[in-house]
This record gives structure tokens, C-alpha cells and sequence, in this order.
């Protein structure tokens, strides 16, 4: 093979595989939104809105927890919670929903509905919330959903 032709295959292997894991994640954040809405509804409440700036804090966390760069949990809440006060206005509640492991939205929502803590911040007085998801080096998915009211 030419090393042009090779090179316009390996652009386009890699361009097809950011692609592939794109819409894979784009899927599973839609995923939980919808199971995080149903499950509100179910206990009538309103849904959650997505904002796009609580998805891009969201999934940033979600990065740095996959890649080692914070621990596992909820470090640094605090300080985003403050950030966003600051930004949506009228917004004075927070909470914040971090899980890894499970592969679709339905299985982590299930596992957070099974948890007081996490189960309390799903059916929260929240009207707004932003989802991010990240893969480690092993494939394990790092989820965190911010919710804002």
C-alpha cells in the first residue's frame, strides 16, 4: 500500500472509531435522561431538562475520574456547584450522581434508585440536568449527572 493510501485509511479508521464511540455515548446519555425521566414521572414529578453546560461540567468529571486525574466520587462538588450558582441564574439547588461500571443508562439509573442518597437526588426538587460519561483504558464507563433547581 502507498503510504498516502495508507494514511487516508488510518484517518478514516480513527475518524470512523471517534465516530463509533461518539454515538455510542450520545446514546447512553440519552439513555439516562430518559430512565432518570421516567423514574420521575413515576413519583409524579416533572421532568429534567438537559443543559449543555451541566453536561460539559458533568462530563468533564466523569473524564477526570476515568483517566486518575481526581478519585472516584464527588471531589471538587463544592467548587462546581459554586461556578454554576454564578451562571444560571435563579438556580439554587445542586446535587450530583456519580456511578462506573454499568454499560446502559437503564442499569445505572436502577443501580442509583436502589440508593438512598443517589435515589434522593433522582427525585430531587431539580429542574435541570446535565449528564457526562467517560471510558477508562479498561472500558469501564464513569458516569455523573449535576442536578440544578
Amino acid at each position: 500500500m502507498r503510504p498516502r493510501a495508507l494514511f487516508c485509511t488510518v484517518v478514516l479508521l480513527l475518524s470512523f472509531t471517534l465516530f463509533s464511540f461518539t454515538t455510542s455515548n450520545n446514546n447512553v446519555v440519552a439513555d439516562v435522561l430518559k430512565q432518570t425521566n421516567q423514574f420521575r414521572r413515576s413519583k409524579g414529578l416533572n421532568p429534567l431538562a438537559m443543559l449543555d453546560q451541566l453536561n460539559s461540567i458533568a462530563k468533564k468529571h466523569s473524564e477526570d475520574m476515568a483517566r486518575g486525574v481526581v478519585p472516584f466520587g464527588h471531589d471538587g462538588f463544592y467548587q462546581r456547584e459554586a461556578v454554576e450558582k454564578k451562571k444560571i441564574k435563579g438556580v439554587s439547588t445542586f446535587g450530583e450522581n456519580v456511578a462506573y461500571g454499568p454499560t446502559s443508562g437503564k442499569q445505572v439509573v436502577l443501580m442509583w434508585e436502589s440508593s438512598a442518597g443517589h435515589r434522593h437526588n433522582l427525585l430531587g426538587p431539580f429542574k435541570y440536568i446535565g449528564i457526562g460519561i467517560a471510558k477508562d483504558k479498561q472500558g469501564r464507563i464513569y458516569y455523573t449527572q449535576i442536578f440544578a433547581g
